[in-house]
Formats: structure tokens, C-alpha cells, sequence
């Protein structure tokens, strides 16, 4: 029987995948939005309004175009990211490590990649720098309590994809 904590299950990959296009589908409205709102400018201009209209239509799609790229960076790119990250924690091949565990406080953002905590372990005066992915990194911060305990790991390609505490 596996008693260990799982990071990653099964239908993450396709859930992730779904939030995704939701996002997307936000972004693609946004833009759509800001067309139609320019168009209407557009119709709606006079000689009265014109510097006013031009004004708006540059306000309108300057804010949509800022908030899509904000967007497609920090969610679409993300999501996608974290996506592909999982699918490679769910059928890659799993080692196992026993050691002394200890999380750090601090995250790090690996380019073009997704975020995540280091984790050492340290067994017979060996330390082994891991990786944990910021956010699913919660649980094994609780399963730690803030400091340093004997754990069993499963790691994939150096980023820890279940773990189990030991007594």
C-alpha cells in the first residue's frame, strides 16, 4: 500500500489544461472587447469629438492590450508550464531518496519554466539538492512543520513528485 503524500495526480494535467483555455478564452474576450469599443468610436465620431474619440480608442486599447499580455504571461504561459510539468511527473520514472528533509523558505522562478523551492536532503553526511514545485510545495511544508525531518521521496529528474514522512 502507497501511504506517501502524491504531488501530482492523474487528471491534474487535463485540469490544468481546461483552466487554461478559460484563461485564453478571458484573454480573446478582452481583445474582442476593445475591438468593438474602437469600432464603435469609430462610427460614433464627429468633427465636435474627434481628439476625444481618438483619445478613447488609444486608452481602450492600450488597458486591453497591457492587461492581455499580463495575462498570456503570468496565466496562459503558466498554466501551460505547469501543464507540461506535470505530464512529465506523471510518466516519468520514479527514484527514491531517504534523508534528512528540509525546505527552503525562498522561491525561485526558473526561466521560461515554473516556480520552485529547493529542497535538501542529507544522509550519511551527503547532501542532495531537490526540487519542489512552489505551488504544491504546501504540503510538504506542513508535513515538515518548518524545520528538518526524516522523509522517504519519490523524485522525478530531480523535482520530488510524492513523499511520505518517517518516523
Amino acid at each position: 500500500m502507497n501511504d506517501k503524500n502524491e504531488l501530482y495526480r492523474p487528471g491534474e494535467p487535463e485540469r490544468l489544461k481546461k483552466r487554461r483555455s478559460v484563461w485564453l478564452t478571458a484573454v480573446c474576450v478582452i481583445a474582442a472587447g476593445a475591438l468593438v469599443l474602437c469600432v464603435l468610436f469609430c462610427l460614433l465620431t464627429g468633427t465636435a469629438n474627434a481628439m476625444r474619440m481618438e483619445l478613447s480608442a488609444i486608452a481602450v486599447f492600450t488597458l486591453a492590450g497591457w492587461v492581455d499580455i499580463y495575462l498570456l504571461t503570468f496565466r496562459v504561459a503558466a498554466l501551460g508550464r505547469e501543464e507540461d510539468h506535470a505530464r512529465r511527473m506523471l510518466a516519468g520514472e520514479r527514484e527514491t531518496v531517504r534523508g534528512r528533509t528540509e525546505l527552503a523558505a525562498r522561491t525561485v522562478r526558473i526561466r521560461k519554466s515554473i516556480a520552485v523551492r529547493t529542497v535538501t536532503v542529507r544522509e550519511d553526511g551527503q547532501a542532495r539538492r531537490l526540487f519542489v514545485n512552489a505551488a504544491r510545495a504546501r504540503s510538504l511544508e506542513q508535513a515538515l512543520g518548518g524545520g528538518e525531518r526524516m522523509c522517504e521521496l519519490d523524485v522525478v529528474s530531480g523535482y520530488v513528485a510524492a513523499f511520505k514522512v518517517l518516523p
